[in-house]
């Protein structure tokens, strides 16, 4: 069962990727600025981190490199879009990726709202 529910993780990340990857650039940019005005839900903060993560894939090949992840910084990038290789070998996989996130999001909500105000970001 294991194979199992991570062949299945796997195809929704893959799923999730390929329809924000369709998204336009600048609906992409939309999706970055959500919240502005009353915050940032999980939600958004997911697709917002998915997007991003799109951008700075430029091989395709659902992970950052450490060049892909330098260069993305350094166009912007904030602590939202910070990433972990987490298995030590020098990339940042999707999976990877979005496990930092899920870390992330917490410790950014202080007052566990579930909303990341202006002021958590």
């Amino acid at each position: 069962m294991p194979n199992l529910r991570k062949l299945l993780s796997g195809m929704f990340i893959l799923a999730v990727a390929m329809v924000v990857a369709a998204i336009p650039a600048a609906a992409q940019d939309d999706i970055l600025m959500l919240g502005n005005a009353g915050g940032m839900s999980g939600f958004e903060f997911d697709n917002a981190r998915m997007s991003f993560f799109n951008k700075a894939d430029h091989d395709g090949d659902f992970a950052l490199s450490s060049d892909e992840m330098g260069e993305a910084m350094a166009h912007g990038g904030a602590r939202l879009f910070e990433g972990a290789d987490l298995d030590g070998d020098g990339i940042i996989s999707i999976d990877e990726y979005l496990e930092y996130g899920n870390q992330l999001f917490p410790t950014l909500d202080v007052d566990g709202d579930g909303v990341l105000g202006e002021d958590e970001m």
